[in-house]
């Protein structure tokens, strides 16, 4: 075979690999539904930054929040104590402290390398039995099932929230098992 044939025969190859990794990610992205899909890493890391109007307390593991924002929420993260655990603006399973009439673009994005995890909100708290989503826990908001890390893409979900109402709430996972096992943080509402 000459170099030439071969050469196209390996830009043939790397074009349909392309096409077909696109295509796999359109796909997956209709999949999760039309607020959601596949970031990449690079697109990942833009995300965790403090927006304005956010407040972080390392020392009380606390988040403020007194103006509309966007907060990154990450699943499962690999390096915390547990997988049963939310990333928010690097802190694991924070207080969440919300003013009254404040709406919030959660961007909720699975990071965990072997699980499926999701993101509710819910008017009560721990604790949570096995089966947390199967039990009529007044949820406020529950997001679809988020698939793990595949190919260096992670799948995400957006939406947002106005915390109308005064009063304790909860985030939480409701994977089988995994709320149960701690994967669950407060939202308190001034």
């Amino acid at each position: 075979m000459d170099k030439y044939k071969l050469f196209a025969l390996v830009s043939l190859g790397i074009l349909i690999s392309v096409a077909a990794f696109y295509g796999a990610r359109e796909l997956a992205s209709r999949e999760i539904g039309s607020s959601g899909g596949y970031i990449t890493n690079s697109e990942l890391n833009s995300l965790n930054i403090t927006p304005p109007g956010v407040q972080v307390s390392s020392n009380q593991s606390a988040i403020y929040i007194n103006n509309s924002t966007t907060l990154p929420v990450l699943m499962g993260p690999m390096y915390a104590p547990s997988m049963y655990s939310f990333e928010i603006l690097r802190l694991i399973n924070p207080t969440i402290v919300v003013k009254e009439g404040v709406s919030v673009h959660f961007i909720v994005i699975n990071v965990d390398t072997d699980s499926y995890h999701n993101f509710a909100i819910s008017n009560r708290g721990p604790p949570y039995p096995y089966m947390v989503g199967m039990m009529g826990l007044g949820f406020e908001y529950k997001a679809p099932y988020l698939p793990p890390v595949h190919s260096d893409l992670y799948a995400y979900s957006e939406f947002n929230y106005t915390f109308s109402s005064i009063g304790d709430y909860w985030y939480l996972c409701t994977y089988p098992g995994h709320a149960e096992n701690g994967m669950y943080g407060e939202i308190i509402v001034r």
